[in-house]
């Protein structure tokens, strides 16, 4: 419902309810109890129309505060597969340096401590490597869930504002219905 729209809700449930309380003390002044039942029927209206319009008002911000949520998760979780991605790069380097520096002394080493150097600094850097995926790996399963979560968390959000704005709309149809009926000869 746009801001107009409420502000004609509001408008007219007081202008309803002055109308109602017009019509209660009028009939009550003349002995009139079928003015005076009518003047309390448009105050119940005005006041129902009232209810509605808070409970549509609470939805809103609800549903506002929820795309919010999910906006702010999105961006917690980019941020964190970011970060996950920097610490990957630069544990990669690491790696890469290490297994350069080893090369090179073994270089200059004798031949079988060469290799012996060799063969340790690849099976260190594939271990390394390794954890380093797996560590990487756990963070993005991780900011996944969060995101999942986070997705869940909003869904249920707007499922429950629109239950409320429903809610709402269907206690707004019932306060026109009754004004209508008021309002037959």
């Amino acid at each position: 419902m746009s801001e107009q729209d409420k502000s004609g809700q509001a408008r007219k449930g007081l202008i309803d309810s002055v109308k109602g309380k017009a019509k209660e003390v009028v009939g009550a002044l003349t002995n009139n109890d079928s003015l005076t039942a009518e003047g309390q029927l448009e105050q119940t209206q005005a006041k129902e129309r009232k209810e509605a319009n808070s409970v549509e008002a609470v939805a809103d911000a609800e549903a506002e505060q929820a795309r919010a949520e999910v906006s702010e998760a999105r961006a917690e979780g980019a941020q964190q597969r970011n970060a996950v991605s920097a610490k990957t790069r630069s544990a990669e380097n690491t790696v890469h340096n290490d297994q350069a520096a080893q090369k090179r002394a073994a270089e200059h080493a004798a031949q079988s401590d060469a290799e012996r150097a060799k063969t340790r600094a690849e099976l260190d850097a594939q271990l390394e490597v390794q954890r380093a995926k797996d560590a990487e790996r756990q963070e993005i399963d991780a900011a996944t869930k969060e995101a999942v979560d986070a997705a869940a968390e909003h869904q249920s959000s707007v499922q429950a504002a629109d239950s409320a704005k429903a809610e709402a709309d269907r206690i707004r149809r019932q306060a026109d219905i009754m004004t209508d009926q008021a309002d037959l000869p």
